[in-house]
C-alpha cells in the first residue's frame, strides 16, 4: 500500500472507526499529492494529551491535536506510537499526530458538527502541520483553514466550517 497509517487507540471509551480514520488519512495524503507516505496517529484521552503537551511543548493544558513532524524537526513520539508496524524505507515518514478524542467530541458539540466531522477536521489539521502549515498568525490561520475546508470537501464531503480558532488548539 502506498500510504501506511500506523494507528494506536489509547482512548477506548470513545468508539471510533479505525478503518475510517485510515481511509480519511490516506485520502488527505493523496489529495496533498503524496504517492507514498507513512503517518502515525495516536488516539488519546485528556490526561494523556495534557501529558504529551506538557512533555513536548511545555504547555500544561489539553488540546485537540498535536503534530510532530519528522520532516521539519526530526522529533516524534517514539515511545508512544509504536504500533508494531514496520515503517517503509521507500516512503516519507511524515511524523506523529496525537488526537484527543474527548476534546474533539466537546468541540464537535460547540461547533454543531458531528464527532466524525470534527475528528476528520483535526486529523487534516494535524497532517497539514506535519507538512509545514502553521496557524500562529491571523493570515496563516486563515490560509491553513481554507486549505483544510477544501481538502475535506473533496475527501470527506464536509461542508461545515469553523468560525473561529478553538481555545484548545495547540498543534
Amino acid at each position: 500500500m502506498a500510504h501506511e497509517i500506523c494507528l494506536r487507540q489509547e482512548c477506548p471509551r470513545i468508539a471510533v472507526s479505525e478503518v475510517t480514520i485510515r481511509k480519511i488519512a490516506r485520502n488527505i495524503l493523496r489529495d496533498l499529492g503524496f504517492k507514498k507516505a507513512v503517518l502515525s496517529i495516536l488516539l488519546v484521552d485528556g490526561s494523556a494529551m495534557r501529558s504529551l503537551n506538557n512533555r513536548y511543548l511545555r504547555h500544561a493544558r489539553v488540546t485537540d491535536v498535536l503534530a510532530f513532524s519528522s520532516l521539519r524537526s526530526g522529533k516524534h513520539l517514539k515511545d508512544k506510537t509504536s504500533s508494531g508496524a514496520s515503517r517503509r524505507a521507500d516512503a516519507d515518514f511524515l511524523g506523529d499526530i496525537a488526537l484527543c478524542l474527548p476534546t474533539i467530541r466537546t468541540q464537535a458539540r460547540e461547533y454543531g458538527h458531528s464527532f466524525e466531522e470534527e475528528l476528520h477536521y483535526c486529523l487534516c489539521h494535524g497532517i497539514l502541520h506535519l507538512i509545514g502549515y502553521e496557524d500562529k498568525t491571523r493570515n496563516a490561520f486563515h490560509k491553513m483553514h481554507r486549505k483544510q475546508r477544501t481538502i475535506l470537501k473533496r475527501v470527506a464531503g464536509s461542508r461545515r466550517a469553523r468560525k473561529k480558532k478553538p481555545a484548545s488548539c495547540g498543534a
